[in-house]
This record gives structure tokens, C-alpha cells and sequence, in this order.
């Protein structure tokens, strides 16, 4: 692939990634497994972009490639999808007109998230990124139940705050 084709690749994808996951996410519910898929459909995306027509949305054949790799996904799982296709299809296009505003978004949430102390932070990441429960937090921080999920609620809250600021400042 020359250098012109690798570029335009990548500049076509980067617009779309995030429709792209956000269709995988609706499809197998699991953000983990989204992530998954979206690696498998950009590698399939690379390998066959010299076939892409310029006349087609680069959107529009994206999601026909992750389509595909979700049928085989669930294929392979041997069930049917949460979703039949034909839903996540029709859905796709409002999931693309989104795009931008969840990034304007997931901007203001990250440089909230920045702006949280270390330990706040780390919670956080434990929380959600590595799924520990209440109670694994609990134990590892020698708290109680309640007060992990006080200071769960407490940071959350922060951010949100946070955000909204962020957000009504971008306006």
C-alpha cells in the first residue's frame, strides 16, 4: 500500500472510529468485546482498502465490514446477536450523526478526568476499566462498602460537575 493510500486510510478511519465502536458496542454490549471487533474490523478494513470505492461513505462500507465481523463473532458463539442486524443497521446512521457531539463530550470527560487527584483517579480506573466490585475495593482499601461507594459517588459527581462546566464553556 503506498504511502497516499496508507494516509488516506488512516485519516478516513480516524473520522469514524468512534461510530464504528459505538455500533460494535450496541451489537455485543460489551465494551471490552466492542474493542475486540473494532481491531478485527480495522485489520480487515487495512487489508482490503485498495478495494474501497471513493464513491461509497467510507461509513457505509466500514459498517458493512463490522457487520460481517459480528455475524462471525456470534457465529462463533454459537447465538444469535442481542440485536438483529437489520436494528443495528437502521441505527447506524443516527449513531454516526452522534459521532460528534460524544466527542466534544468525551473531551470535556477526559480532561475532567485529568483534573481528578491520583487516587481518584486510580478508583475510577479500578471501578470501571478493571470491573472490581464494591466489595474487591472495599477490601483492598480497607473501607467499608458504604464508604467505597460514598467516595464512588462522590467522585462521580465531580466529574459530572466538571463536565457540564467544561461543556457550557465550549458553547
Amino acid at each position: 500500500m503506498t504511502e497516499d493510500l496508507q494516509t488516506r486510510f488512516l485519516r478516513l478511519h480516524m473520522a469514524h472510529q468512534r461510530a464504528l465502536f459505538s455500533y460494535l458496542l450496541a451489537a455485543v454490549r460489551d465494551p471490552g468485546t466492542a474493542e475486540d471487533l473494532l481491531q478485527e474490523v480495522t485489520l480487515v478494513l487495512w487489508k482490503k482498502f485498495e478495494q474501497y470505492r471513493p464513491e461509497v461513505p467510507y461509513i457505509a462500507w466500514a459498517h458493512g465490514v463490522a457487520r460481517r465481523e459480528v455475524a462471525a463473532h456470534f457465529r462463533g458463539k454459537g447465538r444469535e446477536t442481542t440485536l438483529p442486524l437489520e436494528i443495528l443497521d437502521s441505527v447506524a446512521p443516527e449513531l454516526e450523526s452522534l459521532e460528534g457531539e460524544l466527542s466534544i463530550e468525551s473531551r470535556a470527560l477526559a480532561g475532567c478526568m485529568e483534573k481528578l487527584p491520583g487516587p481518584s483517579r486510580e478508583l475510577l480506573r479500578l471501578r470501571y476499566q478493571e470491573r472490581c466490585s464494591l466489595r474487591a475495593l472495599a477490601d483492598r482499601m480497607g473501607q467499608s462498602l458504604a464508604a467505597v461507594n460514598m467516595r464512588i459517588v462522590r467522585v462521580r459527581r465531580a466529574l459530572l460537575d466538571c463536565t457540564r462546566r467544561a461543556l457550557a464553556e465550549g458553547s
